[in-house]
This record gives C-alpha cells, sequence and structure tokens, in this order.
C-alpha cells in the first residue's frame, strides 16, 4: 500500500563543497598576502641597496672613461687621507684598463650606528680578463663614498 503523502526527504548536505570553498578562499587570500608582502620586501631590499650599488657603479663608470679625478671624489675621507689625488691617478694609470663592469651583488649593513655595503663586481679589463672586485663603501655625510683598497 501507497501512502498518499510522501514523507520528505531532508535536504542532501553539501559539507565538502562548503569546505572546498573556504579552503579555496583561504589559499587566494594567503597567496595574495604572500604576493604583497613580497613585492614590498623586495622594495625594501632595493631602496636599501640601491644607493650603495649607484655609488660603485659611478666609481668604476668615471674610471672606465678615464675620469680619475672624478672617481677620486667619491673616495671616503679615510682613503683619501692615504692618497694624494696625483698618487691616485698614477696609481689608476699603472692599473688594467676598465672596459666594461656587471654588479654580482649588494650587501648594506648597519653595526653600532655605522652603515656600510660591500659592492661585488665584475670588471671586463682591456686584456679581455674579468677581475673579480669587492668594494667596500661607507655612508658618509649622507652619500656613499668607496673605502678600502679602491682599485
Amino acid at each position: 500500500m501507497t501512502h498518499p503523502y510522501q514523507v520528505p526527504q531532508p535536504p542532501k548536505r553539501r559539507t565538502l563543497r562548503t569546505v572546498l570553498i573556504v579552503v579555496s578562499v583561504v589559499v587566494v587570500l594567503c597567496c595574495g598576502g604572500a604576493g604583497v608582502g613580497g613585492f614590498f620586501l623586495y622594495k625594501g631590499v632595493k631602496g636599501a641597496t640601491d644607493p650603495a650599488r649607484q655609488a660603485a657603479e659611478s666609481f668604476v663608470s668615471h674610471l672606465e672613461a678615464g675620469e680619475p679625478d672624478a672617481a677620486y671624489e667619491l673616495l671616503c675621507g679615510d682613503t683619501r687621507g692615504g692618497y694624494t689625488r696625483e698618487a691616485f691617478a698614477q696609481g689608476v694609470a699603472k692599473q688594467p684598463k676598465i672596459r666594461g663592469h656587471k654588479v654580482d651583488g649588494v650587501n648594506v649593513s648597519s653595526v653600532n650606528g655605522r652603515t656600510s655595503a660591500t659592492v661585488n663586481m665584475a670588471l671586463t679589463l682591456d686584456s679581455g680578463f674579468t677581475d673579480r672586485h669587492t668594494f667596500m663603501l661607507v655612508k658618509e655625510d649622507g652619500a656613499w663614498k668607496v673605502c678600502g683598497q679602491p682599485y
């Protein structure tokens, strides 16, 4: 015997679908947050290292162009104290001529209130040889200056 009334069935639960939607939203938000965070981290690091890189590249560009006086102006006070302008120009003249350069890495650090940087470069010399050189820089009066053994 059949009943004239059919007992209504409870609606199907879609728990799996709901869980998948929630998990998808969380994944999208996390990936977006990581992307935005990575972008700002990159911008922060680039902002900290770019001025030091530019100072070292400017120094090397002056040497490439045969402008030792302009390069001398980019030396820190301690290094300029060890070389007269003429002695620096003579020392540069005795070195192989730089024909090109490429920055391989920049590291900026601050220790005990003193900000310094190292800029690693591949210097292509007129002989065709590539010399790997690390330029030490310090911040003097708000500007990056090449220190130590300049070239």
